[in-house]
C-alpha cells in the first residue's frame, strides 16, 4: 500500500473516529448540566462486579461473554475464569501457561517457545498469536501475516475470562473456538502496595512493583502503577529473554454520573526469546539411533529479536439514570519488532547428522486503534425484563516493513558448532498491510421468572489489504457479514442452570494469508450448537459445569512454511464435551478439575475423514492446595495431554504426556510480627522434568519440545 493510499485511508476513517469522540463529549456536557439535581454516589473498583478484583479461585460473574456484568450461572454458554490468586499461585510466565488448567484450551502449540501466545480453543487456533485475545474489552491488534504481534505479561492481569464458542455477534471477526479476554489491574480506592523479587533456574530474575490507592487530597482520583523487569535464559542453549514493562492507570470519578479510566501499557523487550523448532526424527523418535536434547538450539549466536509496544486508552462511562448507561472504550496501539533468525529446515539426509538451515530478517512497524461504543439499558415489557445492549465498534491496523530471506551453512546436530556459519541475506522485500473492521451489534437479554433468553445480531464490514510498494503488486478483500446468536437458560432454585445456544462466527484473519497465486483466501465462517448445564448453589463456593457442542468451520486454511503460502483445508467439524469443577472445602482446601474431549474431522477434500493436526483430542487436569495452621500452603496439580496428530494425513502421532506442577507458600509473618505482610513462594512447572514433544506443524520438519522443569522462588512484601 503506497503512502498516498494510506493517507487516503486515514482521511476516509477519521470522520468516524471524530464523530464518536464528539458524541462522548456531548454526552459528558449534558450530564454536567444535569448533575446539580442528583445525589452524590461513590463508586469504587470493589463494587464494580466483573471488573472488581477477584478472590480465591472462583468468580461469580463475567462481563466478557455478553459485554454486560452477568452472573456466570445465568450465562447460556461455557465460560471459565482464571483469577488473580490462581495466577499468583501457579506463577505462569505467559498467557498460554496461565490457561493450562482451563478446559477446552491448549496452550502448548509451540511448546517451550515464549515469544508469542498461541491459544487453541475447542481444537481451533487463530490466524496468528493474539488474534483471539482481547484486553479490557478491546481486541489486541496483531498482523496475522507478520511478526508484529503483542504479548501481555500475566503480572499485569487481574483476571482471564475464556469464552468458548463463536463470539462474532459481540466482537466481530474472531476464532470459532472462542476468545480469551484479559482484564488489567485497575485502580483501587483502598491503598495497596506490593513488591516482589523472584529468582529461578536458567538465571531467571524478576522485580515487580504494584501500587494503588487514592491520590493524596483527591478523593475523586484513584491511581495504580504496575512495574516489572525480568530476564532469563531460555530452555534452548543460545537464547535469552529480557522485558521491561510499566502500566500506569488513573480512575477519575468526575461526578455522580460520569467516570473516566485512563490506562497505558508500555513494554520494551531487547530480547524476546526463542522461536525455532526441531525435526520429528531426532526429537519424538530416534534419528540414527539418537535424539536431540530439549536444550538444542538450531539458531545462531548472531540472532537477535526485539519488540516494543505501547498502548494508550480510556474507558468513559455516563449514567443517564439508574437504568441507562453509555460507555466508550478506546485504545491506541503502536508496536515495532526487528528480528534476525536462523532456523532448521530438516535433515540433509536420513543417514546424516547434518541439519539444513535457513535465515530470515525482518523489521515491522505497526499502528492502530480500537473503539467500542455501547448503550446499555434496563426496561420491562409486561412481565419480561430486558437488558438491551446496542453498540458500534471499529478497529484499524496498519503494519509496514520488510522481509529478507537468507542462506546459512548446515549444522552437525550431534556436535553443534556455531562458528563460520556463512550467513548471507538477500535484498529486502517491502510490504504494507492493513486490516480494518466496523461492526454494529444488538443484544437483548430477556428474563421471565426463572427463564433467561439471549438474542444477538451483528453486521460487520471487514477489509484486508496487502501490497508490495516496490513492485506495485497488491491484494485486497472485503467481507460483509451478518452473524446471529440465540441462547436459552433455566435458572432453577436448587442451583442447576441447563442451557442451549446457537452462535455464528467469521474470521478473515484465520485464512487471511495469500494462496499460491497471491490472492487473499475467503473468510472462515463458523456455526455452533451447544448444550450445557451449570450447578452453582446459593451461598456455596461450589461451581460445576458441563457442555457438549457441535462446531463447524468452513473455509479453513493452514499456512505452509515450506511453500510460504496458505493451503485451503475445507470444512472442519469439532464435536466435544467439556467438564469443569471448582470448589473450596472448609477454609483450607481448594480444588480445581477439568476434562475436555473433542472429535475433529475434515469434512471435504483429499483429507476427508481425518483429524486436523496440532491439538490433543483429550485433556484433563487436577489442582489442589491446602493451607496449614503453621502458615504453609501446599499446592500441586497434574495435567494430562492426549496424543497429537502432526499431519492432516494422520500418518504420524505424538504420544500423550502427563505433567506435574507444584506450589509452596509461606507467610513469613508467622516467624516474627515485624515480617507481617512478607511471604515466600515457590512454583514448579513440570516438576518431574519430563522431556516431551508438545506438537508439530503439519509435517515432520517443524516440531516443538515442551517446557522442561521451571523453578521460581519469590519473596513478596505487601503493605
Amino acid at each position: 500500500m503506497s503512502s498516498n493510499t494510506r493517507a487516503m485511508d486515514n482521511k476516509k476513517h477519521k470522520p468516524l473516529a471524530l464523530m464518536l469522540c464528539f458524541a462522548a463529549v456531548g454526552v459528558h456536557r449534558a450530564a454536567m448540566a444535569e448533575d446539580a439535581t442528583l445525589p452524590t454516589v461513590t463508586v469504587n473498583a470493589a463494587s464494580a462486579g466483573a471488573q472488581a478484583p477477584t478472590a480465591g479461585y472462583t468468580a461469580r460473574s463475567s462481563a466478557a461473554a455478553s459485554k454486560t456484568d452477568t452472573p456466570l450461572n445465568e450465562l447460556d454458554q461455557s465460560v471459565s475464569v482464571v483469577t488473580r490468586q490462581q495466577i499468583e499461585t501457579q506463577n505462569p510466565g505467559t498467557l498460554s501457561e496461565a490457561l493450562r488448567y482451563t478446559p477446552g484450551v491448549y496452550g502448548n502449540l509451540i511448546g517451550a517457545n515464549t515469544r508469542y501466545d498461541y491459544v487453541v480453543l475447542r481444537g481451533f487456533g487463530s490466524g496468528s498469536p493474539a488474534s483471539n485475545e482481547w484486553l479490557d474489552g478491546l481486541r489486541l491488534l496483531g498482523d496475522a501475516s507478520g511478526n508484529n504481534k503483542p504479548q501481555i505479561d500475566p503480572f499485569f492481569i487481574e483476571r482471564i475470562d475464556v469464552v468458548r464458542g463463536p463470539a462474532s455477534v459481540l466482537y466481530g471477526q474472531s476464532s470459532p473456538g472462542g476468545l480469551v479476554a484479559l482484564t488489567a489491574k485497575r485502580p483501587l480506592s483502598e491503598p495497596l502496595h506490593q513488591l516482589e523479587l523472584s529468582e529461578g533456574n536458567r538465571q531467571q530474575r524478576a522485580l515487580g512493583l504494584d501500587m494503588t490507592g487514592p491520590l493524596a487530597g483527591r478523593p475523586d482520583l484513584d491511581y495504580r502503577l504496575v512495574i516489572k523487569a525480568q530476564s532469563a535464559n531460555q530452555q534452548q542453549s543460545l537464547s535469552q529473554s529480557e522485558r521491561y514493562a510499566v502500566a500506569p492507570s488513573l480512575m477519575w470519578r468526575i461526578d455522580s454520573r460520569n467516570r473516566l479510566l485512563l490506562q497505558a501499557y508500555l513494554q520494551k523487550e531487547p530480547e524476546i526469546g526463542y522461536n525455532g523448532s526441531v525435526p520429528y526424527q531426532g526429537s519424538a523418535v530416534d534419528h540414527n539411533g539418537w535424539r536431540l536434547p530439549a536444550s538444542f538450539d538450531d539458531a545462531s549466536p548472531t540472532d537477535g529479536s526485539r519488540r516494543e509496544q505501547q498502548f494508550y486508552g480510556y474507558r468513559f462511562e455516563h449514567d443517564f439514570n439508574t437504568d441507562w448507561q453509555f460507555r466508550q472504550n478506546l485504545r491506541y496501539q503502536r508496536s515495532k519488532v526487528r528480528s534476525q533468525q536462523v532456523y532448521q529446515t530438516g535433515w540433509a539426509a536420513d543417514n546424516s547428522n547434518l541439519l539444513n538451515r535457513a535465515a530470515s530478517m525482518n523489521e515491522e512497524h505497526g499502528e492502530g486503534y480500537v473503539i467500542d461504543n455501547q448503550l446499555q439499558g434496563h426496561f420491562a415489557t409486561g412481565a419480561l425484563a430486558h437488558t438491551l445492549l446496542v453498540g458500534v465498534d471499529a478497529y484499524r491496523l496498519w503494519n509496514d516493513g520488510y522481509d529478507r530471506t537468507g542462506t546459512v551453512s548446515a549444522i552437525d546436530a550431534s556436535a553443534p558448532s556455531y562458528a563460520n556459519e556463512n550467513i548471507a541475506f538477500g535484498a529486502p522485500v517491502p510490504f504494507s498491510r492493513r486490516n480494518m473492521q466496523t461492526g454494529l451489534y444488538l443484544q437483548d437479554q430477556l428474563a421471565w421468572q426463572q427463564w433467561r433468553l439471549n438474542l444477538g445480531l451483528r453486521h460487520d464490514r471487514a477489509e484486508l489489504a496487502s501490497a508490495n510498494p516496490q513492485t506495485g503488486s497488491n491484494a485486497n478483500r472485503r467481507d460483509d457479514k451478518t452473524t446471529r446468536r440465540a441462547g436459552l437458560l433455566y435458572l432453577a432454585d436448587n442451583g442447576l442452570s441447563p442451557y442451549f445456544n446457537y452462535s455464528e462466527g467469521f474470521d478473515p484473519n484465520g485464512s487471511g494469508y495469500v494462496d499460491a497465486n497471491g490472492n487473499i483466501l475467503p473468510a472462515q465462517q463458523s456455526r455452533q450448537k451447544e448444550l450445557g448445564i451449570k450447578y452453582q448453589p446459593a451461598n456455596s463456593p461450589l461451581q460445576l459445569s458441563a457442555a457438549v457442542y457441535d462446531l463447524l468451520q468452513q473455509n479453513m486454511a493452514y499456512f505452509n512454511p515450506v511453500l510460504n503460502y496458505s493451503q485451503p483445508v475445507g470444512s472442519v467439524r469439532s464435536r466435544g464435551i467439556e467438564l469443569e469443577a471448582k470448589t473450596r472445602v472448609g477454609k483450607r482446601l481448594s480444588l480445581m478439575a477439568s476434562f475436555s474431549a473433542n472429535r475433529m474431522r475434515i469434512e471435504q477434500g483429499a483429507q476427508q475423514g481425518n483429524a486436523p493436526f496440532g491439538t490433543p483430542a483429550r485433556m484433563a487436569s487436577l489442582w489442589a492446595d491446602y493451607a496449614f495452621d503453621n502458615g504453609w500452603t501446599l499446592g500441586g496439580g497434574a495435567r494430562y495431554l492426549g496424543p497429537v496428530w502432526l499431519d492432516d494425513g494422520n500418518t504420524l502421532q505424538l504420544p500423550s504426556s502427563t505433567l506435574v506442577d507444584l506450589s509452596l507458600h509461606y507467610d513469613l509473618g508467622r516467624l516474627n510480627s515485624s515480617l507481617r505482610g512478607a511471604s515466600a513462594r515457590l512454583a514448579a512447572g513440570n516438576l518431574l522434568n519430563r522431556t516431551y514433544v508438545a506438537s508439530c506443524y503439519n509435517n515432520a520438519t517443524y516440531c516443538y519440545f515442551g517446557a522442561k522443569r521451571n523453578l521460581t522462588a519469590t519473596l513478596g512484601y505487601q503493605w
